[in-house]
């Protein structure tokens, strides 16, 4: 089941970036914004914090273990 969990994210980290790079943050584009925050700022942040989000579940379900103390 970890490994299946451990695929799921890095698949999810891989087409999110894909995907935001290809679609999402297109040259000069300003709309639409949220109060006075261009598009490419807010969606930069959203992006930025499920990446973050992933990378956490990732450290808590698979914790780094150092291959020499053992």
């Amino acid at each position: 089941m970890k490994f299946k969990l451990w695929n799921l994210l890095v698949l999810l980290v891989v087409i999110l970036t894909a995907v935001t790079y290809l679609f999402l943050f297109q040259e000069n584009q300003e709309d639409p914004k949220i109060g006075a925050v261009p598009y490419i700022f807010w969606t930069g942040f959203i992006v930025t914090v499920v990446i973050v989000f992933a990378t956490f579940l990732g450290s808590k379900f698979f914790p780094f273990e150092d291959p020499k103390k053992s």
